[in-house]
């Protein structure tokens, strides 16, 4: 009996056809992965939303921007940044008691007693396509005793209250010659009054949470919460800037009105600190105030951005 080896031909054509199979396999692995985060991050959108409701449905509105015991208004914009987040009230709708029980109200989010909650990782809070989520990031400490500013570990979140668009950028950045709030749009989460109207960086006189029987565009068709993925990094157009991503970035913390703004122009998944920004590729998942969520493609226009806020009652 004759044996015959193996010739390189057929060596190669065997290499040739696996490689094919790679090339087809790993990108539907790849594919399926990240399908299975995306649901995921909805799911966890979709639950926050729920927990909103519930607190709305106790509470009669939906969780202050500025959290914790009545701030001294007017708040200057320093201390806007040391606030309990709107995140933290929704403890007790996601099965997070034992996390609630430890929030000192009594003093600011990034006081000392507080460490251990914004230094605790909330899931709901974190996107599995934004990275791994026990990685901390730098937030800012500052208790009313001690003014002094200090750097200290949080855990961060992927998803921020959809708090307004600006539909002008004139003012914003200093000038006095044109009444910027009145080119905001707010949305569901309340409207700031601050005590210079031409800038929403100032002092803040009063703020408001919102309540959903205020929305008259309707609930499907009024955004409540986006996806702003990346921190600590700041991200443009898929790229990392190479710039910190400013404000604080602990889960439990507030941040200036500014945070929660959707700026001028600026489109879905353009920029994590001006807009709407996810690692998932065609777009970013957003929630609805109805409790919805839906994908909101890279290409939609501003335009339409701008009509998903402004469902609010103007004032109180």
């Amino acid at each position: 009996m004759i044996r015959r080896g193996v010739t390189l031909v057929e060596v190669l054509v065997a290499i040739f056809i696996i490689a094919i199979l790679i090339a087809i396999v790993i990108p539907a692995a790849q594919s399926a992965r990240e399908s299975s985060r995306r649901l995921q991050c909805q799911n966890n959108i979709r639950q926050t939303l729920v927990a909103t409701h519930s607190h709305h449905e106790a509470k009669h509105a939906v969780p202050s921007l500025y959290g914790g015991s009545s701030p001294p208004y007017p708040l200057p914009a320093s201390e806007q940044s040391y606030r309990h987040s709107w995140r933290v009230p929704l403890l007790p709708y996601i099965e997070q008691s034992q996390l609630w029980d430890l929030v000192r109200w009594d003093l600011c989010a990034t006081a000392t007693e507080n460490t251990a909650v914004a230094q605790t990782l909330v899931s709901e809070f974190v996107c599995p396509s934004g990275g791994d989520p026990s990685i901390k990031v730098i937030s800012w400490r500052r208790n009313a005793e001690d003014p002094t500013a200090e750097p200290f570990d949080t855990v961060r979140s992927d998803y921020e209250a959809a708090g307004g668009i600006l539909i002008d950028p004139q003012g914003l950045y200093g000038s006095t010659s044109v009444n910027t709030g009145a080119f905001v749009r707010y949305g569901v989460w309340g409207r700031p009054v601050f005590e210079e109207p031409t800038s929403p960086l100032g002092s803040l006189v009063r703020y408001q949470p919102g309540r959903f029987s205020d929305v008259t565009n309707g609930l499907s068709r009024t955004v409540a919460i986006v996806e702003r993925a990346g921190k600590p990094n700041r991200w443009l157009n898929g790229k990392m800037s190479g710039v910190p991503y400013p404000g604080q970035l602990g889960w439990s913390i507030s941040n200036i009105v500014l945070r929660s703004l959707n700026l001028y122009r600026v489109g879905v998944n353009e920029s994590n600190w001006e807009g709407m920004y996810s690692f998932h590729p065609g777009g970013a998942n957003v929630g609805m105030a109805d409790g919805s969520v839906q994908l909101l493609a890279d290409t939609t226009s501003f335009d339409s951005l701008v009509q998903l806020y402004g469902g609010s009652i103007e004032g109180f």
